[in-house]
């Protein structure tokens, strides 16, 4: 899978999360890509590295100014979107990681996710903006939540003329039923009855 592909699979699992949880889609975008490399290497479709039950892993931990490998176990998830929530989940459970939620500004949360120790790498913060810049993910923050349409009378009541028009140029009473019908459900809509 090329470096898009990648991206464009999590992305609207990221950016549910941003709405849900209000961590930055880019940020979750970027950690992804620094933790999996690319989605290359996520054993148990775990994306970020997230310690746990589930399977035993050699990983590589920055102790003591030198990079160190051990064994650790990871969470495991049934899929990848299951792994970008479990993340999300686990951010916003920990108080530790508060400063990053619902913060605005990549960067910020970038840094913020180095100071609360989610990383050992003393570069952690550096590697996810130079992702996250290299890569335009800030596309991925602009995302507005789905609101239900509230029609305006204004827009009910041009529709209910056309509807009364056609109600006029016609001789069929299934027809004339059902355009009266439709503008009493324009008017119930509207707020208008």
């Amino acid at each position: 899978m090329n470096k898009e592909a990648f991206i464009v699979q999590i992305a609207p699992a990221a950016q549910a999360n941003m709405l849900a949880f209000g961590i930055l889609a880019s940020v979750t975008i970027a950690q992804a890509i620094l933790e999996s490399g690319w989605g290359r290497y996520a054993p148990g479709n775990n994306l970020f590295g997230i310690k746990g039950s589930g399977q035993q892993q050699t990983t590589q931990e920055f102790i003591n100014g030198k990079w160190m490998q051990i064994v650790d176990g990871f969470r495991v998830y049934e899929s990848w979107s299951d792994s970008i929530r479990d993340h999300a989940i686990l951010l916003t459970n920990n108080p530790r990681y508060a400063k990053i939620v619902n913060e605005q500004d990549y960067r910020k949360a970038s840094r913020g996710l180095q100071q609360a120790g989610y990383a050992t790498d003393p570069h952690y913060a550096d590697k996810l903006i130079t992702i996250i810049e290299g890569s335009d993910l800030t596309r991925f923050d602009q995302v507005e939540e789905e609101r239900e349409y509230m029609m305006s009378s204004d827009d009910a009541n041009k529709i209910i003329n056309f509807l009364s028009a056609a109600w006029m140029s016609t001789e069929d009473v299934e027809a004339r039923e059902e355009f009266h019908r439709l503008a009493n459900e324009l008017r119930k809509v509207s707020g208008q009855m």
